[in-house]
């Protein structure tokens, strides 16, 4: 009886020891909440006091020099194996980086480029423009190390660590390809997961397919009233554009007058815009750009009216960023705004 209760004994602190050591194995992701918060910080000038000050749990274990307007850090979280890739999204400024972000990346979407990190599916393509930004940040280089991104995954990151590639608005957009890059090309089997904010379309509907194989339980977030994750969809982005008010700016019917004029409104010309693309075939059906509707994750604005009558461009144009901006994400999943 006793010989039996010894082996019982033995047996269940192998269990309890298998359990706990699986634990420690697999780190669980950090969370949406904790993630969109790097994302505040990577905005910052001051990297390294930011991080001191509002997110002191992390340390920063990646930190390269920008490539052509593109930027992206590793951070880690203190005494545990949870990491994250975060990606910058626009500079929002009059510079050589701003004039590459905005010009040759974010609206670069009229051709496409095959996307080659595809697991089974075929005829995937990204846009050239996040293609772009895609290669440079492929040529990141650790100030520290001299180690591109997949290099330092590789020779400095465990495993069985947990890794959340992220980014908002074209940082979002670009952690599209590079998060099925690595999974894809990483040598060994790593534990990745993709959240985004505000992100734009990256590809096709293939493109999209493969995300979804790769990461299933993915997390795309959208604020109702944000332009930037419906684009490149100009029906979407003239739905929202009528809403907003844009036609008290612009005035399209006096401009254009007559008969025309009388019906016309900015919702309207961006319909007639996305009706010419697809009747010309310049985007043909299997290079339109479709988001993830599975990884969507709707956040509904606090405060979605717009303003009213005549108004100022820059006014308008000021309360649409208002449901774009990274803070707004980070309100919405339970943050706060980082001064």
């Amino acid at each position: 009886m006793k010989l039996t209760n010894i082996y019982f004994l033995m047996a269940a602190m192998a269990i309890f020891f298998a359990c706990n050591t699986k634990k420690k194995d697999a780190p669980s992701f950090l969370t949406a909440k904790e993630v969109v918060q790097l994302n505040q910080l990577i905005y910052k000038n001051n990297l390294a006091d930011s991080f001191v000050k509002y997110a002191p749990e992390y340390e920063v274990v990646f930190q390269p020099q920008a490539v052509n307007g593109n930027y992206a850090i590793i951070a880690k979280k203190v005494n545990a194996e949870q990491y994250a890739l975060i990606i910058r999204g626009s500079v929002i400024e009059f510079s050589n980086e701003g004039f590459q972000n905005f010009f040759l990346q974010d609206f670069n979407i009229f051709t496409m480029k095959d996307w080659a990190y595809a697991d089974t599916v075929k005829k995937a393509y990204i846009s050239r423009g996040t293609y772009i930004g895609f290669q440079n940040l492929l040529q990141l280089k650790d100030v520290a190390t001299g180690l591109s991104l997949k290099e330092y995954i590789e020779k400095n990151i465990p495993e069985q660590a947990s890794i959340v590639v992220t980014g908002h608005s074209l940082g979002g957009n670009l952690a599209y390809p590079l998060a099925g890059y690595l999974k894809k090309d990483l040598p060994a089997k790593r534990r990745i997961q993709l959240i985004t904010f505000g992100a734009p379309a990256a590809g096709n509907a293939a493109f999209v397919q493969d995300l979804e194989e790769k990461f299933p339980d993915a997390e795309r977030y959208a604020i109702d009233n944000d332009i930037a994750p419906m684009f490149p969809d100009l029906k979407e982005i003239g739905n929202i554009s009528a809403k907003m008010g844009l036609d008290s700016v612009l005035h399209l019917g006096d401009i254009i007058g007559g008969d025309i004029g009388k019906n016309l409104n900015a919702g309207n010309l961006l319909n007639i815009a996305s009706e010419i693309l697809d009747k010309t075939n310049i985007l043909d059906e299997s290079r339109k750009y479709v988001q993830s509707q599975k990884h969507l994750r709707p956040l509904a604005g606090k405060d979605t009216s717009f303003p009213k009558g005549a108004v100022s461009a820059e006014l308008l144009f000021n309360r649409a960023y208002q449901f774009h901006k990274v803070d707004m994400y980070a309100i919405m999943l339970g943050g706060k705004v980082l001064e």
